[in-house]
């Protein structure tokens, strides 16, 4: 019996996969309370990846449908595509009624991952639709994941309950629908149905066709982790230097040793690091850190910074 091309791509990235996921899981609270009052954050954040699924998507439309494209891929594609699962209107949507225009995605020259990825897609994708097996893999795949946590804290944070209305509706006027799929089960019945297809596809690919594939899988884990970082870097360097005055200021005693941290390595400390982990930093840095040293130091981060 053939292995699902999905199987392999687990197996060929699952490192990879679990750093992007730590990333992920340490930057998510910057766009949560109590760091933000507003939704905007997390917005400009996910507002990156609407360019990556409107060019595969488009692109597998695109494909299945050209003549140019050799009978056997589009027939592959064909059956690959299932429309429910497209994700790109839906997060069009929600960034329109988040994001004005001015507070889009930043400028190239401060996020060269991102453009370098994203022209990456558009020329590999032309040359090589069989590749698509990745792109409708990896992305439609992680919503049904790490992508449900996710949800589910947006939701506790940002979603104001309308009386007699559904959770789709109120995830839609709170700028989440991207995190839905149309239907009852919420898109379990669309997973278990590309699945399926996926592993039945699996057996009308070529041994280079698997081979493309899954190096392109690879590739796409380490963009997107580098792409996560660029995010991670619109926190403005001018709130950090602000947040080490304050932490300075609040601790006279120590500002020297305060001095020797690196400003990245005071936002992990104020926002990521768990309580009980104070202790290893103090005991590596010197330092005695107090409740109001490291929790109450740092201002909540704003979108208007991140867009200054």
């Amino acid at each position: 019996m053939t292995i699902s091309i999905g199987d392999e791509i687990n197996a060929a990235t699952r490192s990879s996969h679990t750093t992007l996921n730590q990333l992920i899981l340490q930057f998510l609270p910057l766009s949560l309370p109590p760091q933000t009052s507003s939704n905007q954050l997390y917005a400009l954040g996910i507002s990156h990846f609407l360019p990556i699924y409107s060019v595969f998507e488009s692109s597998l439309r695109a494909h299945k449908r050209s003549k140019s494209t050799p009978l056997r891929t589009r027939e592959t594609l064909s059956a690959l595509h299932l429309p429910g699962l497209e994700r790109a209107e839906a997060l069009e949507k929600d960034i329109n009624l988040l994001l004005p225009p001015s507070q889009r995605v930043p400028s190239p020259s401060h996020h060269s991952h991102f453009e370098a990825f994203k022209g990456h897609i558009q020329v590999l994708l032309s040359s090589k639709p069989h590749l698509l097996f990745a792109y409708t893999w990896i992305f439609y795949m992680a919503l049904f994941s790490g992508g449900r946590y996710i949800r589910s804290k947006l939701r506790a944070a940002f979603t104001t309950p309308v009386a007699c209305e559904s959770q789709h509706y109120n995830d839609e006027i709170s700028g989440l629908s991207f995190w839905n799929f149309p239907g009852d089960t919420n898109g379990e019945d669309l997973k278990i149905d590309f699945k399926a297809r996926v592993s039945t596809l699996s057996e009308t690919l070529t041994e280079q066709e698997k081979a493309d594939i899954i190096t392109e899988s690879v590739h796409i884990m380490a963009s997107l982790t580098e792409v996560v970082r660029d995010i991670a870097d619109t926190v403005p360097e001018r709130t950090i230097a602000l947040a080490q005055n304050v932490i300075s200021d609040t601790s006279a005693g120590q500002h020297g040793q305060m001095s020797r941290i690196r400003p990245s390595w005071i936002i992990l400390l104020r926002y990521v690091l768990p309580m009980g982990l104070l202790d290893l930093v103090s005991a590596a840095t010197g330092l005695a850190p107090s409740r109001t040293l490291w929790y109450s130091a740092l201002p909540p981060i704003s979108v208007q910074a991140v867009a200054e």
